[in-house]
């Protein structure tokens, strides 16, 4: 988990899901084209060895996402790629420092149909499973997944909207659930502004 430590976004264009929630809409329509050497000198300029792929959704872009990561890894980067779980994680050739950082869409996403769920058998231990958490209906969901399917890696419960962060916390407390409630850090020192 690379929460609260420097990390380099490089975001991707295009989505094929339309979440409710969706905080990056504008991430949704087509993006300036760049060339993953120009993209991988610019990560290096900042000096920070930690990058996140997120979008829209990287494995739209199979090829070209590869073809970074696997340049990144060969400077020495950490890489983690967000994705919403809904295209097989096989389409990305990683090393071993690529991770994925995978959605289960719940109900409150109106997308939770779009799941691939033959995904969790691929993630590898280093990755992470997320399930962003709106209300009452997305936490039983969740915790009824896993305990049909524990993945291989941590667990991470996102709240989202208005949803009270002490409930949740002790709703998994009193589950005994093996996850993490993480927040959005940079959305508490920065709020919504776009390229922090």
């Amino acid at each position: 988990m690379d929460i609260g430590l420097p990390t380099v976004f490089v975001r991707t264009s295009r989505c094929n899901l339309e979440c409710n929630w969706c905080d990056t809409t504008y991430s949704w329509e087509p993006g300036e084209e760049r060339k993953v050497p120009d993209i991988v000198d610019e990560v290096l300029s900042y000096g920070v060895k930690r990058v996140c792929v997120s979008g829209g959704e990287p494995l739209l872009q199979a090829k070209e996402v590869t073809e970074l990561v696997q340049a990144l890894e060969e400077k020495g980067c950490e890489v983690n790629i967000e994705t919403n779980g809904s295209i097989d994680l096989g389409v990305i050739d990683r090393g071993p420092k690529t991770h994925m950082l995978m959605d289960i869409k719940c109900p409150s996403s109106g997308m939770q149909d779009r799941n691939l769920f033959t995904n969790i058998s691929k993630m590898r231990s280093d990755d992470v499973l997320k399930f962003v958490i709106a209300h009452q209906e997305d936490y039983i969901y969740a915790k009824r997944l896993l305990e049909r399917q524990l993945p291989p890696c941590p667990v991470v419960f996102q709240p989202v909207g208005g949803l009270d962060l002490r409930d949740l916390a002790e709703r998994v407390l009193e589950d005994r659930l093996d996850v993490r409630v993480l927040l959005q850090l940079h959305r508490f020192i920065w709020g919504d502004q776009i390229g922090v």
